[in-house]
């Protein structure tokens, strides 16, 4: 078993459902883990080469790192544990040519002053140290975590190293980062397509990867989209290598769809794929596609959300809204049931109204419990009834501080 540390994204309980649900299913063996809220530190089988291949799989992972050292007691021990010497030999990725090294600090409680000072002391003292045998740079930032951006573009994983130095009250982890995330592929697929559709809101592509690793599992081989429109979903599920099928009663929608997943084939370099027989115009609530009704199919699907807010609104200025969604919601449902009733999981995004009185949120669960569709349970009672990422009904939070409109994430499975 090696330790590695994942540092979890801007909604880090969903980041979390997402790789214990992708290690799960994936039968990759793991045991303990402790949550750190913005780190993950758990023990897993696998090699570290094999576990970098995970951060272009997990939309909510920022930075992999293995563990390599640990101990119990004082910052200032580091020194004794992370010697020039050890530096060279455990971390260091190379030592003929240049070497970047830079250091992040993930700590709890948060490091004091004299704290930090010594550590900006320990860092350049150890530039010092090797500065008349080595060409080596030690990389900086004033709020003492490097960014992805900052990691890749000094080269320190293939250089030298970024050192984590994860601390849970009084104990430490030293860890060496693995592998980044790749911002500019998210930044590309997000912003670069050629059909962005603003109307039906934008599903960001790490949601959207987030979403499909919470609800495949090893046997799932097609995804199908029934509310699609531009095709966020079915361009993260194309790059995990599933099958995919969409379709949206909008033809706008449809064309968007059509246009961008053809981009994305030709940016990728993947096969072609007859995309006019996998995307169709079709209404969800009353669609029936006999040959998407199959245990290996799952459905991952943002619908409509409602009209955008463009401020904070009253109880009484969303009810209509809510009570027009819960009937959308109910009888897709009902079709799932009707047209679908082989296809075991659905994730899927409820939306939830922001108001002047707390949050609304669509009031249907017993309903779509009655046609034989429950909440799939992914994390601990510990961590739900805890965790304010988490709803008062299990559901996954997600949202920015400017919105009034979340999203409410529920795995569902039919009973």
């Amino acid at each position: 078993m090696y330790r590695y540390a994942f540092l979890l994204g801007a909604h880090p309980t969903i980041s979390l459902a997402e790789i214990l649900n992708y290690l799960t299913n994936q039968k990759i063996k793991f045991e303990e883990y402790l949550w750190l809220q913005d780190i993950l530190i758990i023990k897993i089988q696998q090699l570290p080469e094999e576990i970098a291949k995970l951060q272009n799989e997990l939309g909510g992972i920022i930075k992999i790192f293995l563990i390599k050292e640990e101990f119990k007691g004082k910052i200032f021990q580091l020194e004794d544990k992370l010697t020039p010497e050890k530096l060279l030999t455990d971390f260091f990725a190379q030592n003929e040519t240049k070497i970047n090294f830079g250091l992040s600090i993930y700590a709890n409680p948060d490091p004091s002053y004299a704290e930090l000072n010594w550590l900006s002391n320990y860092a350049h003292n150890i530039k010092q140290l090797l500065k008349d045998k080595y060409s080596i740079r030690y990389v900086e930032d004033k709020s003492w975590n490097l960014s992805s951006v900052q990691v890749n573009r000094n080269r320190l994983i293939d250089t030298g190293a970024e050192i984590a130095l994860i601390r849970d009250k009084d104990h430490f982890y030293i860890g060496k980062t693995l592998t980044v995330q790749d911002y500019a592929s998210y930044s590309e697929r997000d912003f670069d397509k050629p059909s962005p559709d603003a109307k039906s809101g934008m599903l960001p592509p790490k949601l959207a990867q987030m979403m499909l690793n919470i609800t495949r599992n090893k046997k799932t081989k097609v995804l199908y989209d029934p509310f699609c429109g531009s095709g966020s979903v079915l361009q993260e599920a194309l790059l995990l290598g599933l099958d995919v099928y969409g379709s949206d009663i909008s033809p706008e929608a449809i064309k968007n769809t059509l246009s961008n997943l053809e981009w994305f084939i030709k940016l990728k370099k993947f096969p072609q794929v007859d995309l006019k027989t996998h995307i169709k115009d079709a209404d969800a609530t009353t669609v029936n596609w006999s040959t998407l009704n199959k245990p290996e199919v799952v459905i991952v699907t943002e619908p409509y959300l409602g009209p955008p807010l463009k401020s904070l609104p009253f109880p009484h200025q969303v009810k209509d809204t809510l009570e027009e969604l819960s009937s959308l919601y109910v009888k897709f449902f009902k079709n799932l049931n009707k047209n679908f009733d082989a296809v075991q999981t659905i994730g899927i995004v409820f939306p939830v109204m922001k108001t002047r009185e707390g949050l609304r949120y669509l009031d249907i669960l017993e309903e779509i419990a009655s046609l034989g569709y429950k909440p799939k349970i992914i994390l601990s009672d510990e961590i739900s009834k805890k965790d304010a990422g988490i709803s008062p009904r299990n559901g996954f939070l997600y949202s920015r501080p400017d919105q009034y409109v979340l999203r409410e994430i529920f795995v569902f499975e039919r009973k």
